[in-house]
């Protein structure tokens, strides 16, 4: 087993354990504090080693593979700057279930080693390529920020109609601090799924690509997502909706995101 595999192995084992963690953290008890020094510090590690699992795969590795690692290593680096900078403490919570959820669909669900196209591999791929790869692996790991930002505050505006904010763990943001927060989230991850989106069809027309690849259903999928994501910005920006409904907006559009999955190949090997 070579040393990126191990990594990876190692990844999903501590985010695996991170997210039994976080669920103790939760728990009411003398050992709260404790939980949750251990869940951070398991996704940390299990961040660092996706990562470390990423740069050894690159020159080798078939950007469909490639990608489940990308995302993953996004997602972590993004929950764990919002853990230090921002003082979510809950975010890794909900991110790292979803963590191990890819990596476990990296392994069962991606296609085999005998379904990639040979000429995907990262060092093959032209410039623009790769600029649609990353920017829809960066707007997919911003959408998933997003859904767990969305979860923390419906969560908090749920514990304040009940009177109920002294079971929030201490540290997290205000709600208009979480509403501005979402608000760049999503309008980042829009803007990097529409790169990819345009990169990609830019990719298509210079590249040599299997017809059937041009609108199947990833790329259907992601168009339909891309429209979703438009209307939740327009809903707030334009139609002036309170926050509420962007934060559950957000999280149907997550759902059809994963449906998407642009860089994993669950519908058919492709370049996502």
């Amino acid at each position: 087993m070579s040393t990126a595999a191990m990594l990876s192995n190692a990844a999903l084992f501590a985010f695996a354990l991170s997210s039994v963690a976080y669920l103790l953290a939760f728990q009411r008890s003398q050992a709260q504090e404790f939980f949750t020094k251990i869940s951070f510090l398991l996704f940390f590690t299990a961040t660092l080693a996706v990562t470390g699992a990423t740069v050894l795969s690159f020159p080798t590795a078939a950007l469909i593979d490639l990608s489940g690692l990308l995302l993953t290593a996004s997602i972590g680096w993004l929950a764990v700057g919002g853990h230090l900078q921002f003082k979510m403490k809950p975010i890794g919570a909900f991110v790292a279930p979803l963590a191990t959820l890819i990596m476990l669909m990296r392994v069962f669900i991606a296609p085999s080693r005998d379904e990639w196209p040979e000429d995907l591999t990262a060092p093959a791929m032209s410039t623009l390529g790769q600029i649609h790869i990353g920017s829809a692996v960066l707007g997919q790991a911003f959408a998933i920020i997003a859904c767990a930002i969305s979860l923390v505050y419906l969560w908090q505006q749920n514990l304040l109609k009940k009177k109920l904010l002294d079971q929030l763990p201490a540290g997290v943001p205000a709600m208009d601090r979480l509403s501005q927060m979402l608000m760049v989230t999503l309008w980042t991850g829009f803007i990097l799924i529409t790169l990819g989106l345009v990169s990609g069809a830019l990719f298509i027309q210079v590249s040599p690509v299997d017809p059937e690849l041009r609108l199947g259903a990833k790329v259907s999928w992601a168009i339909v997502v891309w429209l979703w994501y438009l209307a939740t910005l327009i809903t707030r920006n334009v139609l002036g909706k309170p926050m509420k409904r962007i934060a559950q907006m957000s999280l149907f559009g997550l759902v059809m995101l994963a449906l998407t999955y642009f860089g994993m190949g669950v519908f058919r090997p492709g370049i996502g």
